[in-house]
């Protein structure tokens, strides 16, 4: 497993101005129209390559209109109501295979509209990156989407993001100093430290 490159932040000083959403967040999340096809969505998952934990859907603007996760898909493709017949021993192997075709011939035409989220919240760019943090928490989930005033898409931040910023604060060989200039953010954010 080779290192992840250190996150360059953005702005004259890391370490000296606020450390602000939009100075660590990706600027690159997956994004597809509201009336795209479900299919493109699972082909985009199944590709390995691909960074984001979820695929935002946006208007013609960039505005934000919710998010598809893997989670919707195969709750999509194989219904709960299916796997638990299945996980009790009431369908056979054969049965559950046509119910799963079946599923992928109907519904790989759907637009992402009728399946996608719309109670993932947002976080600001410009807010401090522990708004972002308290958000994951709170939602058990994996990442945040990031938005202007406007409520255009701009970036994500995700739970590994913001570890990275944590293990670049530990090697940051002006780390005593970001701490005393910074003791309330290290005293509130105890839970992120092991050791």
């Amino acid at each position: 497993m080779s290192a992840q490159p250190p996150l360059r932040w953005r702005g004259s000083q890391p370490w000296r101005c606020p450390m602000r959403i939009e100075q660590i967040m990706r600027h690159d999340p997956t994004r597809v129209g509201p009336d795209e096809p479900v299919s493109k969505v699972v082909a985009w998952y199944a590709n390995p390559g691909n960074r984001s934990r979820y695929t935002y859907v946006v208007d013609k603007k960039g505005v934000l209109k919710g998010v598809v996760t893997m989670m919707e898909l195969l709750g999509l493709f194989l219904p709960p109501a299916l796997v638990d017949a299945h996980e009790r021993g009431e369908t056979a192997e054969p049965e559950v295979i046509h119910k799963v075709l079946e599923s992928l011939k109907t519904n790989k035409n759907r637009p992402v509209r009728e399946i996608m989220r719309t109670d993932l919240p947002t976080v600001h760019a410009s807010s401090f990156f522990l708004d972002a943090r308290l958000l994951l928490r709170e939602r058990k989930i994996t990442a945040l989407p990031v938005v202007d005033g406007q409520g255009v898409l701009v970036g994500e931040v995700t739970r590994r993001v913001l570890l990275r910023l944590l293990d670049n604060i530990l090697h940051e060989p002006d780390l005593f100093q970001l701490k005393k200039d910074n003791k309330h953010i290290f005293e509130t954010t105890s839970e992120f430290f092991i050791g």
